[in-house]
């Protein structure tokens, strides 16, 4: 069936400026032309998508994604200012490195592609405005030791914190509050801390084009699925702006664009054992849901667990659609496996404007309360140039020989 516009659900944003919107358009186009094909997929797990599928609709819908912008607002309804707008001149990153500053980078969990990705373009910033990181921690999807975290970090006394509280963002306010009281610059990654406003408790909040991921998602979980099947939806269970705007956009979009696809099992997880949670839940809807024809989750290593729990019940057909482009489900991909298509977020580029944003804070210089990314499809066709794009390195050569392997 042919898609609705993914946009018609909510009023259509005001786009940022045309460079800005340019150059994630051409990013975008490249990355769509280099994943051209005339199947469904070349991937086994959507097979029963059938080869005669045409996929003309699917195909427009994500183009019409890619090319229109970013489709989330902020937390307080702002408009996303362009990340390429965010800059400083010579003049003011010699003016930050006379400051000797110092900075504390507090994550929610570490160890996966999007985190990793982080904090190698914050640590890379840093080093040429010549702010020192004075802490690193890594919560391990513990909100109790993400506060205790904060506190640790806030006692090496940092002029900047960069952090993501999307694992409890109430519990944690209070200790972000310390920070803002103690005089910190405060960058949020994704969503803010409950009740912090921009301007005046921090500075910006860097984030993905969170809901036009899940539409993202959607679209391409309907591609994998010709639009008809029974789907899972694994989402993040702490109720966080990040979380939820995904499992919507993936929703909403499923339900208003692709009635004959039913979303027959919707999970929440709260790590940290995100793979082995995952397959769990998944495993058991195999069995419940016979006819399961995909899963779709709000970020790499939970699909990790699914497609382990679908290879261990002798399935080889089932649709994997997910949010992040992360080195397992990439390999999956590549090998004509389970994973049809993802959404991925560009974390190398968030933590530059991050870092970069904690410069304006250090200069006074006046910062967007808001800033988003857009989403980006990856197919096996555009893999390799994907991780490129997004990681700013080599693709890993376990990649590369995965999809030589695979071909």
């Amino acid at each position: 069936m042919t898609p609705a516009s993914a946009r018609s659900r909510n009023p259509k944003p005001e786009h940022p400026s045309q460079p800005s919107r340019r150059r994630y358009a051409v990013v975008a186009a490249a990355l769509l032309v280099a994943g051209a094909a005339t199947g469904c997929t070349s991937n086994s797990a959507s097979s029963a998508a059938g080869a005669d599928c045409d996929t003309t609709s699917y195909d427009a819908a994500i183009a019409a994604y890619t090319s229109g912008g970013v489709i989330g607002k902020g937390p307080y309804g702002e408009t996303s200012a362009p990340a390429t707008s965010i800059e400083l001149t010579d003049a003011e990153v010699a003016q930050i490195r006379a400051m000797n500053a110092t900075a504390a980078v507090v994550m929610h969990f570490s160890g996966d592609s999007w985190s990793n990705a982080q904090v190698e373009a914050l640590k890379a910033e840093f080093d040429t405005l010549g702010i020192r990181i004075v802490a690193q921690t890594d919560a391990q999807a513990d909100p109790a030791k993400q506060f205790s975290d904060i506190e640790t970090a806030l006692s090496a006394k940092p002029n900047v914190m960069v952090s993501i509280p999307s694992l409890d963002p109430v519990a944690l306010a209070p200790a972000y509050r310390k920070a803002a009281d103690a005089g910190v610059k405060l960058v949020f990654m994704e969503n803010p801390a409950k009740n912090f406003q921009p301007g005046q408790d921090y500075v910006s909040v860097v984030a993905t084009d969170n809901y036009g991921a899940g539409v993202l998602g959607a679209h391409q979980m309907a591609k994998a699925l010709c639009g008809n099947g029974e789907v899972g939806v694994i989402h993040h269970g702490a109720q966080a702006p990040t979380n939820v705007l995904r499992e919507q956009g993936f929703t909403e979009t499923i339900e208003k664009d692709y009635p004959d696809i039913t979303i027959v099992e919707n999970k929440g997880l709260l790590g940290p054992d995100w793979k082995g949670e995952g397959n769990s839940n998944v495993n058991a809807w195999l069995t419940k849901h016979p006819q399961l024809g995909g899963v779709w989750c709000f970020f790499d290593a939970p699909c990790e667990g699914a497609i382990d729990a679908a290879r261990a019940s002798g399935r080889d057909e089932l649709a994997v659609t997910t949010v992040d482009l992360g080195n397992n489900v990439a390999i999956d991909m590549a090998q004509n496996g389970f994973v049809t298509g993802i959404a991925a977020a560009q974390p190398y580029d968030q933590g530059a404007v991050e870092a970069k944003l904690a410069a304006y804070a250090l200069l006074g210089k006046p910062a967007p309360a808001f800033v988003e990314l857009p989403s980006l499809p990856v197919t096996r066709d555009n893999l390799v140039d994907s991780w490129t794009s997004l990681y700013h390195s080599d693709a890993p050569s376990d990649l590369q020989q995965a999809l030589d392997s695979g071909r």
